[in-house]
């Protein structure tokens, strides 16, 4: 393939590979790096013509192999599509169930770097009121919606976070309101209180209600009809690098000019910091890789008061010495 053409964009060249880039200060000694991904990668049965799967599964494979994410979040993607990215991610694990039940359906999979990660926990809910029963739906969308979780333990540093992979509905606002609610009291309640991870399209723009309750700046009803505030106010990463950036895009929709919005997200608790931010802007032969731009950031999870007598302790280094 010839060189991939990169559009101005907001972009550093170097994330995937930072060692010490004097803009971003040095990386600290303890603690963990990662660099994180979120990317829907358009359905691959999709009547998308000249945009069709078959002539951008290459672009993705391009672009996976320039930025390198440790943990990938994916959404939209259909059985063929999951077996191709096995093959373009070599050494990588996944989880993740369509939204249909099994293989059926999108899914929302996570692909993590195994010779790195011990996976310890792992599932699929749907965002409805039944969320255990594959391919329920309700509160008014159309299409089963899922999330994707797992906790993954660092194996050098011993060091374990959950990763949180969704995709809102498209139509209804209810039920994005609903699901946001449901997605903030599921990571609350949470086995263990290790950092947290939530990205995914929500399908949703920045000043909407659920962005704003997922950043703690305003109530939503629960089920029982009581509004509350999200528990642990979230942080957008792009925006903690980029507070006053204007028109920025994540859905295109294979179109360069009109109708392109913001609807991808990453977001981390204020524990978590973010040393950079980029939306993927790449384009080869008026093809993308996508109807939308991936986004990858590169954050930094400090170094846990660890007790290395604690049993959920002895439990992870049995799990990475078994791996």
């Amino acid at each position: 393939m010839k060189r991939l053409r990169l559009i101005k964009n907001i972009i550093h060249p170097s994330l995937g590979l930072i060692t010490n880039d004097p803009q971003l200060g040095p990386i600290p000694d303890a603690g963990l790096s990662l660099n994180i991904m979120s990317f829907n990668i358009r359905r691959g049965t999709a009547k998308d013509g000249k945009n069709h799967w078959i002539f951008r599964q290459n672009l993705v494979h391009e672009m996976l192999k320039q930025y390198h994410p440790d943990v990938l979040g994916i959404q939209e993607a259909i059985d063929f599509q999951i077996a191709a990215l096995h093959r373009m991610l070599s050494g990588f694990g996944m989880v993740g169930k369509g939204n249909l039940g099994g293989s059926k359906g999108m899914h929302t999979a996570i692909f993590f770097n195994e010779a790195r990660f011990a996976l310890s926990e792992e599932g699929t809910f749907w965002l409805s009121d039944t969320p255990e029963i594959p391919g329920s739906k309700g509160w008014g969308n159309i299409l089963p919606r899922t999330c994707t979780w797992a906790r993954f333990v660092d194996r050098e540093s011993q060091q374990a976070f959950y990763f949180y992979n969704t995709h809102l509905d498209h139509l209804s606002q209810r039920s994005r309101k609903k699901s946001v609610v449901f997605l903030a009291q599921h990571i609350h309640a949470r086995s263990f209180p290790d950092p947290f991870i939530l990205m995914g399209d929500f399908n949703a723009r920045e000043r909407s209600a659920p962005i704003q309750f997922l950043k703690g700046k305003i109530r939503l009803k629960t089920k029982a009809k009581r509004r509350i505030l999200n528990p642990t106010p979230l942080l957008d990463t792009f925006r903690m690098q980029y507070p006053n950036r204007r028109n920025t895009v994540t859905f295109h929709g294979f179109r360069r000019f009109l109708f392109r919005f913001r609807l991808d997200y990453i977001f981390v608790p204020s524990s978590i910091g973010v040393q950079d931010t980029i939306i993927i802007k790449m384009r080869w032969k008026k093809r993308y890789p996508s109807d939308h731009f991936p986004l990858l950031s590169r954050i930094y999870i400090p170094a846990p008061l660890v007790d290395s007598n604690s049993d959920q302790y002895l439990k992870d280094m049995i799990l990475i010495s078994k791996m």
